[in-house]
């Protein structure tokens, strides 16, 4: 009987908001959709002779609310600015907190991206959830894992 070995990518995106005085308002978890375009920039970028940037660095905001889907390449209606993380591992756990301060990207957020770049690049994953009304006054901590099993 042959060994057989599968490899899955799943990822899963914790948005919480905080106030000016740094209370939490709200807190969401969901589960993201790894699109085509991101897999093949991950299939790539491991063949690469050496990583010369960190993988999906930059998180993107926006205010579209169709549903994601595979062939997704951007978000729908992104916002101006993309905040570059924090990469960290632990065991099978890659994750990226970026933190939307206050005055970037407010009003009503939607959907979430990962990035290789602040402007431009690929698109790695893609999520659509409930509004977050981001004030001008809050933070919008974004904390995107992805779980390879």
């Amino acid at each position: 009987m042959k060994a057989k070995d599968t490899l899955k990518a799943t990822g899963r995106v914790i948005k919480r908001l905080y106030g000016p005085d740094g209370k939490l308002k709200l807190e969401q978890v969901d589960e993201n959709l790894i699109v085509t375009v991101g897999k093949n920039f991950l299939a790539d970028w491991l063949a690469q002779a050496s990583q010369s940037t960190y993988f999906m660095q930059h998180v993107g905001l926006g205010t579209g609310t169709t549903a994601a889907d595979a062939a997704d390449t951007d978000l729908e209606t992104p916002l101006a600015t993309r905040i570059a993380g924090t990469i960290t591992d632990s065991l099978n756990v890659w994750q990226n907190v970026a933190s939307f301060g206050p005055g970037v990207n407010t009003g009503a957020v939607t959907e979430a991206a990962l990035f290789s770049a602040n402007t431009g690049g690929t698109m790695f994953a893609r999520q659509v959830f409930g509004v977050i009304t981001k004030d001008a006054g809050d933070t919008l901590q974004v904390t995107w894992q992805v779980t390879f099993s």
